[in-house]
């Protein structure tokens, strides 16, 4: 097997459905996924659940806020959470300089 290298830098930001959100896909796989997803000042990723998956979101830079379920707190570099399927949650900035996340799916396969 021979290593896969993504220079991050060198791939585009691709637009999202959501105003001031763009992402890099860096693997899609039937088993997970995992993406950089950068989140414009004051921009909001809505209220959303993955039936079939876990996520899980590492903060690269800046201070993201996380709401899973009832729960909502600030995120700085370095902190990492894990959503299980099933359960609402949300991201955003609400500040004035951008946030970039490490975000991905586990996804459960048979058995």
């Amino acid at each position: 097997m021979s290593m896969h290298l993504i220079h991050t830098t060198e791939l585009p930001w691709q637009k999202t459905p959501v105003d001031g959100v763009t992402s890099k896909d860096l693997v899609h796989e039937s088993h997970g996924t995992a993406k950089l997803i950068r989140l414009a000042p004051n921009a909001v990723y809505p209220t959303h659940q993955h039936p079939n998956r876990d996520e899980y979101v590492f903060v690269l830079v800046g201070k993201a806020t996380l709401s899973v379920g009832d729960d909502r707190q600030d995120a700085s570099p370095g902190d990492f959470t894990l959503i299980p399927m099933g359960i609402f949650h949300a991201l955003a900035n609400y500040t004035e300089t951008e946030v970039v996340l490490w975000a991905g799916a586990i996804i459960p396969g048979p058995g």
